[in-house]
């Protein structure tokens, strides 16, 4: 199993870093796939939607690989917020998240290429922000951090001192509902703590201490 290929179809920076966390050797190719926020209402079933979508779309290109995408949105108001158009949508977005809390759903989806088994989830995580001022916002946004992302920000960047509180499912907040990859790969025969195992574990006696 470790000579299988592992392929994360997407170029998201925070996904890349995510797999690497939990020790996963993988390659990336970005899927084309075009996102149809519209393709349904329900925001559960259209995150898991899209992120098969680009999940199908990279399997594609391989006959023996397990092909991993995700997609994250953000539900406020009832509406979905995905990443802002450009600079004034990014300001409007963190504007009205100031001193609310919303959702972030994050879906998942899993494809063997060998087997054909297909794994689709999603998990929520929930973020609270502080009030802000418009200078700290107007200073954010000169970083251009805020156009692809997610409702304009990054959890675990610079735009985390905006936020006062979390709940739920962190690195779904992040972009990748991690636990919940850990089992699908372990459901397909992967364990991602011995994939990069370099020697056999040692319990020590009393006489080695």
């Amino acid at each position: 199993m470790k000579n299988r290929k592992i392929i994360l179809a997407s170029k998201s920076p925070r996904r890349k870093q995510l797999l690497e966390q939990i020790g996963l050797e993988f390659e990336i190719r970005e899927s084309e796939y075009e996102e149809d926020m519209e393709a349904m209402s329900d925001p559960y079933k259209l995150v898991k939607f899209l992120a098969l979508k680009k999940c199908e779309d990279v399997a594609k290109y391989y006959d023996d690989a397990i092909i991993i995408a995700a997609d994250t949105f953000i539900i406020f108001d009832n509406k979905f917020i995905g990443k802002p158009k450009d600079i004034n949508d990014a300001r409007k977005i963190l504007k009205s998240f100031s001193g609310k809390e919303h959702e972030v759903v994050s879906g998942l989806a899993i494809i063997d290429t060998k087997s054909k088994k297909i794994i689709n989830d999603y998990n929520i995580g929930g973020v609270k922000f502080r009030v802000l001022g418009d200078e700290e916002i107007d200073s954010y946004l000169k970083t251009g951090d805020a156009l692809d992302k997610a409702g304009a920000y990054a959890i675990q960047e610079e735009s985390a001192v905006f936020i006062e509180s979390v709940s739920g499912d962190y690195y779904s907040i992040v972009g990748l509902p991690l636990y919940k990859l850990y089992l699908a790969l372990k459901e397909m025969g992967v364990d991602a703590l011995l994939v990069n195992s370099k020697q056999p574990f040692v319990v020590k006696t009393m006489e080695d201490k």
